[in-house]
C-alpha cells in the first residue's frame, strides 16, 4: 500500500497535520471540470438511457464507485399501475434495480431513468449533477442507511438534495419502518423523476417528495433524521444548506451529512455549522465494509482520498 496516498495518515508512523494536508487550492476547479464533463456527456447523448451509475464502465470521475451498489436493467415495468395515464408515463422511463447486499440480505429500489432529453436549461443553475449519476457519497450514505435501519424506526425523516433518485431516503422509507419520509431536491427534473419512481416501489412508511430550495426553507423543527449526500460542493449554497438543516431538524434529532473532504469545503461546513449552534462529529470510519473498500483503493493510482472518500458528519443541535 502506498501510504503517501492515505491523507488521513492513519496507516503512517509519522505525524501528519490533518488540516494542512487537505488544503489544495486548485481542487475545486479540478472537480468542477470533471462534473461539467459528465453533464456534457449527457447533453451529447440525448437518446442514451443507460445511467451513469456506480457500475458504469465510462466515467470521467475515474473512481466512480465503492462497488456497494449494483444496478440491473429491468426487462419489464415494475409495479405498473392499472391507471392508463400512469402506465404511459412509466413507459417513458428505462427502469433499473438498484440493490445493496448486507450480510446476505438484499435491499433494493426500482429507479426510473428518463430517456435522455436533458437540455442546457435543465442542467444549469442549481446543482443539477444529481440528475446525471449516482455519486459515491450517495452510494455510501445509502449503504450506511441499510446498515443502520434501527436509526429510522418510528422517526420522521427528510432527505435534502437527493437528486434524481433520492436513494438514501427511499431506502429508509422502504426498509427503516420510519413514521414518514420526505425526499427533496431543488430541481424540478429530479423531483419529477422521483415521483415516477415512487409509483414503482412499495414502502413501509408514508413517503412523499417535493421541491425544496434551501434558501426558502421555513422552520418546521419536525424531522428526527435529516439525510444529505454530497451537497457541500458549492460555497455560495453552504449557508443556505446549514440554515435549512437548522429549520428542519428537531431539537433532539440528528442530521447525517455525507461528503468528501474536497479541499476545505467539508471543514468550512463544520465551522459554519458550529457557528450556527450545531455540534458536529466527523467520522472517517463509519462502516467496516466501506472502510475496507477505501483501504483497498489506496493502491489505485486514480484514487484520491480528498475527492473520492466520503466522510460522515453527524450534526446535532446543542
Amino acid at each position: 500500500m502506498d501510504q503517501s496516498k492515505d491523507i488521513f495518515g492513519l496507516n503512517s508512523k509519522c505525524s501528519i497535520d490533518f488540516h494542512e494536508v487537505l488544503r489544495f487550492p486548485n481542487e475545486k476547479r479540478v472537480v468542477a471540470r470533471r462534473r461539467w464533463a459528465i453533464l456534457a456527456k449527457a447533453l451529447k447523448s440525448p437518446t442514451e438511457s443507460q445511467p451513469s451509475s456506480p457500475t458504469d464502465e465510462f466515467s470521467v470521475r475515474r473512481i466512480s464507485s465503492f462497488m456497494l451498489l449494483k444496478t440491473q436493467e429491468l426487462t419489464s415495468l415494475p409495479l405498473v399501475s392499472r391507471d392508463n395515464q400512469k402506465h404511459d408515463q412509466i413507459k417513458k422511463y428505462t427502469w433499473y434495480k438498484y440493490s445493496i447486499c448486507i450480510n446476505g440480505s438484499e435491499y433494493f429500489i426500482n429507479v426510473g431513468h428518463r430517456n435522455r432529453t436533458f437540455s442546457a436549461e435543465d442542467l444549469m443553475g442549481f446543482n443539477n449533477t444529481g440528475n446525471i449519476c449516482i455519486w459515491p457519497s450517495e452510494e455510501t450514505l445509502s449503504y450506511f442507511v441499510c446498515s443502520n435501519l434501527e436509526i429510522f424506526k418510528e422517526k420522521n425523516v427528510i432527505e435534502l438534495g437527493g437528486g434524481m433518485s433520492c436513494l438514501a431516503g427511499l431506502f429508509a422509507a422502504k426498509y427503516g419502518h420510519a413514521k414518514s419520509v420526505l425526499v427533496t431536491d431543488g430541481n424540478k427534473v429530479s423531483i419529477d423523476n422521483v415521483q415516477v419512481t415512487l409509483k414503482c416501489n412499495t414502502f413501509l412508511s408514508e413517503v412523499g417528495c417535493s421541491i425544496l430550495q434551501w434558501s426558502s426553507c421555513e422552520p418546521v423543527d419536525q424531522y428526527d433524521v435529516v439525510l444529505c449526500a454530497d451537497c457541500l460542493f458549492f460555497d455560495d449554497a453552504r449557508t443556505d444548506l446549514i440554515n435549512c438543516i437548522w429549520c428542519c431538524l428537531a431539537s433532539d434529532g440528528t442530521a447525517y451529512v455525507m461528503a468528501p473532504q474536497r479541499g476545505s469545503t467539508l471543514d468550512m461546513f463544520i465551522k459554519q455549522s458550529e457557528e450556527k449552534g450545531f455540534t458536529c462529529k466527523k467520522k472517517l470510519s463509519y462502516n467496516d465494509v466501506v472502510w475496507e473498500k477505501r483501504l483497498a483503493l489506496l493502491d489505485n493510482c486514480d484514487f484520491d482520498d480528498n475527492i473520492h472518500y466520503p466522510i460522515l458528519i453527524e450534526v446535532t443541535k446543542k
